[in-house]
Parts: C-alpha cells; structure tokens; sequence
C-alpha cells in the first residue's frame, strides 16, 4: 500500500496539478527541494523590508536561481493551529508569496502526521490534493 501512494505521489509530482497533502513519509526530503517548517515566522514565509525595500524571503532565491524543477516542502503542517496554517494559503491558492511569483515548475508538497478535520484548516484542504 505504501508503494501505491509513493507512486500516486510521483504522478502528481510530475503532472504539478496542486499542492499535495502526505501523512506516510516522515523527514521527506527530494533532490533540490526547499523545506519550510509550518511553524516558520511570517516574515521568513512572505518576505521582509530592509530599509526601504522589500525582500522575498531567502528560500526564495534558491527557487529563482536555476530553471530547473524544484520542490517546496511545508513541513509538519498539522503542528501548527488552523488558524495559523492560513498564512500558507497565498502560496497554495495563487502560487506566490507578496509579490512574489513561484516558479511554473515548482511543486509544493505539504507533510502531516495526522490528517483530519481537527487537525489540517478546511480552507488549506480544500487547496491540496490529498495522497
């Protein structure tokens, strides 16, 4: 059963239709993938100012960096409260941060260790496809 979802899990990786939701891999970790925790700051999600100038957040730049297909990880985002997990939704819903576009060839994959109503924001679910 395992190896059915690691192979639906490819699929949507390759077809990069939405956001996909995972709860049976833990410590994910792919080639040239991103990993943000859910519990990040909101500054390290959508970017800060220096000065005068807003800045994208640092993961940011290694996306934009290369041409080559890349992977975000939102990590453990079940740790967090359902309000909070709708600071991800920009990035699920219109795939940018700010100002900031994400990449057409990025993937976003988001982990949990318990998928249910109680625990993942019914908004956030309804943005993912879930494995």
């Amino acid at each position: 059963m395992i190896n059915d979802k690691i192979n639906m899990l490819e699929n949507y990786i390759l077809v990069n239709v939405a956001p996909i939701l995972i709860d049976f891999i833990d410590n994910i970790n792919f080639p040239k993938s991103i990993i943000i925790p859910a519990n990040c700051e909101t500054t390290e999600l959508i970017g800060h100012y220096e000065e005068e100038n807003f800045l994208a957040p640092k993961w940011y730049y290694d996306l934009i960096e290369t041409n080559e297909t890349k992977i975000i990880i939102i990590n453990n985002i079940d740790s967090i409260s359902k309000e909070e997990q709708l600071k991800f939704k920009e990035l699920l819903k219109y795939r940018q941060v700010s100002t900031f576009k994400i990449p057409k060839k990025t993937r976003i994959i988001l982990t949990a260790k318990n998928i249910s109503k109680e625990t993942i924001n019914e908004d956030i679910y309804s943005l993912v496809a879930h494995i």
